[in-house]
């Protein structure tokens, strides 16, 4: 082999480990820790989703359209199985315990409205601060159903 073609094909080889070794360290620094060799976790957008259904088990529209003295189920998809949820009405200041949420992370809640209760209102369900926060180190999943109350409502 002529010795120009040795030292073209040492050069390719390595320019060819010096990219592929480049190739490499990029994208494996986007993901490891500063400060070290293994990765970092990071949480992952774990939001809640809301379904209102009616006593035939149709989805309601937002807002909901309801009477006085009237039900719908709450229906609350997205949380941790068996984790505690809270709820918060508007006319209360602050939240208390509803149950919790099933070993699939669904919630399910009976709204009765009162039949006292008229106008825009609103139930937020919030996931709890112990779980959700601590655990994912963000502040508690929470979503809120929008309602509207009145004598003439069809709900």
């Amino acid at each position: 082999m002529p010795r120009d073609s040795a030292r073209s094909l040492r050069a390719a080889v390595v320019a060819v480990g010096a990219l592929g070794a480049l190739s490499l360290s990029v994208p494996a620094s986007l993901w490891m820790a500063p400060g070290g060799v293994f990765p970092v976790l990071r949480p992952v957008d774990h939001s809640v989703q809301l379904r209102g259904l009616d006593g035939g088990g149709r989805q309601l529209s937002s807002p909901a359209r309801l009477r006085p003295g009237s039900s719908t189920e709450i229906v609350v998809t997205g949380f941790s199985a068996a984790e505690p949820v809270l709820l918060r009405h508007s006319t209360g200041a602050s939240a208390v315990p509803g149950g919790r949420a099933d070993e699939h992370g669904v919630f399910r809640y009976r709204l009765t409205v009162p039949m006292t209760m008229s106008g825009t209102q609103s139930l937020t369900v919030l996931g709890s601060p112990d779980r959700a926060g601590r655990q994912l180190g963000n502040s508690p999943r929470a979503v809120v159903f929008q309602f509207v109350v009145s004598v003439d409502q069809a709900g």
